[in-house]
């Protein structure tokens, strides 16, 4: 199983993932027009793995997220809780796949079941 990546930036794992795309780079030209359903949907997904560690905000200086590195996931997509902060503090391109799955499931995240093998594919992007 291969979980697809939503708003995760090289910047978010301190260089160790270069093949990720920059924050800096990710400003978004259009905004969708539900956008707003779009965070709600991954605010009430599944979060499948949970950190108690914060980190530093990189739109804000000084300022922490607390349990940033936490992953949620569909089934499909993984994100980051701190990648929430960054979606709703700018509008940062989201994956027009993304978008379009979010929309064919009517906005509702799947009641994703838990498996080894899903647990293994979210700790792949921590």
């Amino acid at each position: 199983m291969e979980l697809k990546p939503v708003a995760l930036y090289r910047e978010m794992y301190q260089g160790e993932r270069e093949d990720l795309p920059s924050i800096q780079n990710a400003a978004a030209r259009i905004v969708e027009p539900d956008r707003e359903r779009i965070l709600d949907y991954m605010r009430k997904a599944r979060q499948g793995f949970d950190v108690m560690e914060s980190v530093p905000n990189l739109f804000r200086s000084g300022e922490y997220i607390p349990g940033g590195p936490s992953l949620s996931t569909d089934g499909i997509w993984v994100w980051r809780t701190d990648s929430l902060v960054y979606l709703t503090a700018r509008p940062l391109v989201l994956p027009a796949l993304f978008v379009e799955d979010v929309r064919d499931r009517d906005y509702v995240p799947a009641d994703v079941e838990w498996t080894d093998e899903l647990g293994a594919a979210i700790r792949r992007w921590w």
